[in-house]
């Protein structure tokens, strides 16, 4: 089984996004993946029509295996665990903090029904589960080509297992393109080979409520994540 953690470098960079359409590219290629919402906005669960008013939320479970009664099949092969914010605004208790402890505990029981799993972090600077990260097979920070990541990427630096995914590119800025050349320059093989161009369909599809993969498969967001699930089973082939 394979452990990835996806975070942006700042809110708003569209890790979430990322994650629904790399998860579910991954399961497109025959894969059984496990999609684990961290963040207490519990956003995952709308680009999958599951909506806020549903209760379920691996956050209420009391013990670790009780998981698997809050999370959804959205088809067979792949299943989301989403937050539950809705169990916090009744409860008034957040667990949130003992996240990485949780799915700790959980990991070792995955392996038999999941080739994948990936957990949508919460963004720097409070990027939790370090726990998960240190664990994970491939940690990836999700970054939009500007100046401001440039700068917050530097500053956060780069673990061994780190990986650099470049999300929203607009080739015909000049300036992003050449941020992005530079992360290449300094980071190598550390930046995913495929970014994600900046598509106006990954926006269409959140309201659709589907990921873009689904909303619009040959759509140029849609065949990014495609290039990048293709890149991760051939980086990645043996689960460890």
């Amino acid at each position: 089984m394979n452990l990835v953690t996806l975070t942006g470098v700042r809110g708003g960079g569209g890790t979430t996004t990322v994650a629904g359409m790399l998860g579910d590219a991954l399961h497109a290629r025959g894969q059984r993946v496990l999609l684990v919402d961290l963040n207490a906005a519990d956003l995952l669960r709308l680009h999958f029509d599951i909506p806020h008013r549903d209760g379920r939320g691996w956050v209420s479970s009391a013990f670790a295996a009780e998981w698997r009664q809050q999370a959804c099949e959205i088809r067979p092969g792949l299943t989301l665990a989403p937050f539950g914010r809705k169990a916090i605004e009744d409860s008034g208790v957040s667990h949130l903090l003992r996240g990485d402890d949780f799915w700790l505990q959980v990991a070792p029981d995955l392996g038999a029904d999941y080739d994948w799993v990936l957990f949508d972090c919460p963004p720097y600077p409070n990027r939790l589960a370090p726990a998960l990260r240190f664990r994970s097979t491939l940690d990836v920070l999700v970054v939009h080509p500007d100046i401001a990541a440039h700068v917050l990427l530097a500053q956060i630096g780069l673990e061994q297992t780190t990986h650099v995914l470049v999300n929203g590119l607009d080739s015909a800025r000049q300036l992003a393109c050449d941020v992005v050349l530079d992360w290449r320059f300094r980071y190598g093989a550390q930046v995913v080979p495929q970014a994600v161009a900046l598509d106006e369909s990954v926006h269409e599809a959140l309201a659709h409520k589907m990921p873009v993969t689904q909303y619009r498969p040959a759509a140029v967001a849609s065949q990014a994540a495609a290039a990048i699930a293709q890149w991760c089973l051939a980086t990645f082939p043996e689960p460890v």
